[in-house]
């Protein structure tokens, strides 16, 4: 069996077992350093080794998996140079991103924005953090999608592994707060205030990169 459907998109069996270990990464499941053993993995997940490898080769163009010699794929370590490195990278393309927004969006981005935001609220509320974490990068992601900008779309979407990591770390420290974030600058997107929603969405980068590097400092 080579396909299958979940949420009602058609995908890959890779894709799916690539989704399963992305998962298992972000939510701790699976620690930096911990060996994916191809012949293991397959013999859980019931499918191929090649499926397998093809799974753990896109993890490791996400930099969610590392190759070391000898010992082969490994969860990628998260170090806080790593996660300093990707803030600076998120601030500069995601103000961008933002400002880009507001001149370009479409109803069908805004529409989509406030489905997230809503969505997001209601994960929250509940307290289902892993599914907030998951829409509030969701809506970072259709922000950047809404600039019209497709390069810096696809630079900001092949950091998403990394991000949604840090997310996770991170994420229980102010969701409330994220969550009044976002509807501010959906708003100056609305308004196509590309000015304020350029320095709404830096602000708001800003003020969770203390937290996450602390975060991830303790988790050492």
């Amino acid at each position: 069996m080579g396909e299958t459907t979940l949420g009602g998109q058609f995908k890959s069996l890779r894709d799916v077992v690539c989704e399963e270990l992305r998962n298992r990464i972000i939510e701790g499941e699976l620690r930096p350093a911990d060996r994916l053993v191809e012949r293991d993995l397959a013999d859980e997940l019931d499918v191929s080794r090649i499926v397998v490898r093809e799974a753990i080769q896109q993890l490791a163009a996400e930099k969610l998996v590392v190759m070391v010699p000898r010992r082969g794929a490994q969860v990628a370590p998260l170090a806080e140079r790593d996660v300093a490195d990707l803030f600076e990278v998120r601030l500069n393309l995601e103000t961008l991103a933002a400002q880009r927004a507001a001149e370009n969006r479409t109803d069908a981005d805004l529409d989509r924005l406030q489905d997230l935001v809503d969505s997001a609220r209601q994960a929250t509320q509940a307290g289902d953090l892993r599914t907030a974490t998951r829409l509030n990068l969701e809506f970072h992601l259709a922000l950047v999608d809404a600039s019209g900008n497709a390069l810096l779309a696809s630079i900001v979407h092949s950091l998403s592994g990394p991000v949604r990591r840090v997310f996770r770390i991170a994420q229980d420290t102010t969701p409330e707060d994220l969550i009044t974030d976002h509807v501010e600058l959906l708003e100056a997107v609305r308004a196509r205030d590309a000015g304020r929603a350029g320095k709404l969405a830096y602000a708001h980068i800003e003020a969770t990169r203390s937290p996450a590097l602390e975060r991830v400092a303790s988790a050492q």
